[in-house]
Order: structure tokens, then C-alpha cells, then sequence
């Protein structure tokens, strides 16, 4: 057991997030494929849960004598991947994941960032911190073009290494989902800002879903973090269930069998088989749309966040609607390009993915390096 190495890795785990919960699974599967005999501790909201799933260690998150207490025992930190550096959410954001670094730097311990999205970063205090913290850090790498930007305006003087989100290698789990009889869209939203937000949301969405209805297609709502997507969803479900049957086109029989929403926490290998089984995404998640893009389905974003919009350039994919100026018109629109042109995304998505896919790989190749 000498031989071992030991890692720990903080981040955005154990809140029942699917997105978050893929990152994690994406970097210990590459961590046990590429170091072989490692041992694993993650920072967790839910560590008998981490645990359970991973067959990992894992330690309370907000424990921090118990997370000090790992990290000098181990060989190195990673932080990452996901939005950890940001103050939208809230204004502990920063300092919590910096301090977590701050405590692997005083032991003198090895760390990397593991293809981060940073941004944004819009209080001072938080970008001093970044600045102090981040320019004594042992490998850099983040998931987009706009994070490594950003860390440079912030004065990171390091090298910032531009990788890939690790969802992007995920593999996709074999067997079925129930959905693959019928050509089915899949639907990843999340409520944003107010209601005012949402319900515009839901007008602008409606029409063109049923518009998809009337052309054969089957609608199938996923929430990706169920206790906070679980109500918009349904909400939306029904509104197009009722806009589908007051358009007199659709008998009700078809209207009930073609709408499914899956009103239930899934795991991370379930929502893979949902998403590689659609014959289109339409995502407000990000890691709907990294999952659909990993499985080569053609996907149309709503963007919430800048992050979203990072990947959809990164895809080189230009159907991406910001969510604040979303109406029925343009999302028709953009809907009618992506629905007919689905084979040449299906081929755009496999080249993309394919010149790029070593940069996935980047974080960990510098983890062997220091280890």
C-alpha cells in the first residue's frame, strides 16, 4: 500500500446534481484508467452517498478539521471540475473552494484544477482572492477559452491550460431507456432568476414543442437536478399538453402517450442511456448538452449562463438561444435549423469531438507528472 497515490478532490458533489455528479465520475474513472493503484477521498455534501455510489472515500465538505486532516495525508488536491470560482450563486463560493486550496498549499501539497469553468467573477474581493490563490497552483486547467481569458484578466500569471470538460469522455452506458421505439426530443430545463423568468420560458417553448408533437415526435422531460427541476418541467409538460390539444391536430390519446416526464432522481449511467437514445437535446443544463454532444445528438442550447454559450462555440455548434431574450418566434426558428439539419450536426459533433479530444485528457496528464 506504499505505492499508492493519494488524492483528494473538492467540488460540487453530493448535492444530487446530475451535471456535477458526471463531472466526478468522468474524473475518477480517468484517474483509476491512468493511475492505477489510487485511492480517493472526495469533499462531499453527502458522504455516505459518494461513498456508496463511487467506491470512494469521502468526508464531510464542511467538516473542515476532517477535510485538513485528509488532505495532509494525501499526495495531492484537485479542485474541480465544474463552476467552482464564481460569486453569481452566492458570495461563499470563492472563498470556500480557495480555502480548501489554501489548506493543501500550507501542508505544501500538489494542486490541480481540474478543467474548471471560471466565471463570473464580478466582486473585487473575489478576484483578489482568485489572484493570490490561483498563482500558486501546480497545474491549471480550464474548460473553456473564456475561463483561461478570464484568469488572465484577473492577473493569473501561470500557464492556463485550455482542456475540455471531462463529461466530453464519458462512455455511454449500454442498454436501453424504454424511449428508443420512437423518435423522441429531450428536454433539460431549470428554473432561472424569477418567475417572470420562467414563464417566458414556458410561452416561448410551448409552440414549437407542439409543433414537434404534430411532426411525430415524442417529448421526454429529464430535470438533471431533480428537487430544482422537477416543478418547471412539469409545469411546461402541462402547458403543452393543453396548447397540443386546443390546437384540435393531435388526438388526446397521443398527446398523453407522447409527453413522458421522468418524475424521478435518476443516476448518472440512466441519464446517459436517455440522452444517447434521443434523436435531439434541447438543454438549458450544460451538462445535458456536454452528455448529448459526448453521444453525438444533435443539440439546441438555451443559454442561462456565459458557460453554456462557451461550450456550444467550443462544439462550434451555432444554435444557441439566450434564455432573457428567448420568444415563440426565434425559438422556432432555430428549432426548424437544428430539426432539419440533425444528420450534419450528427457528423459536425463526431469531427469536432475527435480533433479535440486530447484536450479532455490535459488536468491528467499533469497529475502524473506530479505525481
Amino acid at each position: 500500500m506504499s505505492n499508492t497515490i493519494k488524492i483528494v478532490l473538492s467540488g460540487y458533489y453530493g448535492f444530487d446534481n446530475i451535471g456535477d455528479e458526471a463531472v466526478l465520475y468522468s474524473i475518477l474513472s480517468a484517474l483509476r484508467k491512468e493511475l492505477g493503484n489510487v485511492e480517493v477521498t472526495v469533499l462531499s455534501n453527502n458522504p455516505d452517498k459518494t461513498k456508496a455510489l463511487y467506491g470512494v472515500k469521502s468526508v464531510n465538505r464542511w467538516k473542515l478539521k476532517e477535510v485538513a486532516q485528509v488532505i495532509k495525508e494525501s499526495d495531492l488536491l484537485i479542485s474541480g471540475g465544474g463552476s467552482l470560482l464564481q460569486d453569481v450563486t452566492s458570495s461563499k463560493t470563492v472563498p470556500y473552494y480557495l480555502a480548501i486550496v489554501k489548506i493543501a498549499q500550507f501542508y505544501k501539497k500538489k494542486v490541480v484544477f481540474y478543467s474548471q469553468g471560471i466565471g463570473p467573477v464580478n466582486k473585487g474581493f473575489s478576484r483578489w482572492l482568485i489572484k493570490q490563490v490561483v498563482n500558486k497552483v501546480d497545474g491549471i486547467y480550464v474548460r473553456d477559452i473564456a475561463s483561461k481569458n478570464l484568469l488572465e484578466e484577473i492577473g493569473v500569471k501561470k500557464p492556463v491550460g485550455a482542456a475540455l470538460d471531462p463529461v466530453l469522455g464519458i462512455e455511454v452506458p449500454q442498454g436501453t431507456a424504454g424511449n428508443q421505439d420512437s423518435k423522441t426530443v429531450g428536454i433539460y430545463i431549470r428554473p432561472w432568476i424569477d418567475e417572470a423568468h420562467d414563464q417566458n420560458l414556458m410561452d416561448s417553448l410551448t409552440p414549437g414543442l407542439v409543433e414537434l408533437m404534430e411532426q411525430g415526435y415524442k417529448l421526454c422531460f429529464i430535470p438533471m437536478h431533480y428537487e430544482q427541476d422537477r416543478e418547471i418541467s412539469s409545469k411546461l409538460a402541462k402547458a403543452v399538453k393543453k396548447a397540443a390539444h386546443q390546437s384540435g391536430k393531435l388526438d388526446q390519446n397521443i398527446i398523453d402517450r407522447n409527453i413522458e416526464i421522468v418524475d424521478k432522481m435518476l443516476s448518472i449511467q440512466e441519464v446517459m442511456v436517455y440522452t444517447s437514445s434521443f434523436e435531439m437535446v434541447i438543454g438549458m443544463r450544460l451538462h445535458s448538452l456536454i452528455m448529448a454532444a459526448a453521444s453525438r445528438v444533435p443539440v439546441l442550447a438555451l443559454s442561462y449562463d456565459p458557460k453554456v454559450t462557451q461550450f456550444m462555440k467550443e462544439m462550434e455548434v451555432p444554435y444557441c438561444l439566450n434564455t432573457i431574450e428567448l420568444t415563440k418566434e426565434n425559438f422556432l426558428e432555430i428549432l426548424h435549423k437544428v430539426e432539419s439539419s440533425k444528420e450534419e450536426q450528427i457528423a459536425h459533433l463526431g469531427k469536432v469531438l475527435e480533433s479535440k479530444k486530447e484536450r479532455i485528457y490535459l488536468p491528467i496528464k499533469r497529475i502524473k507528472e506530479l505525481v
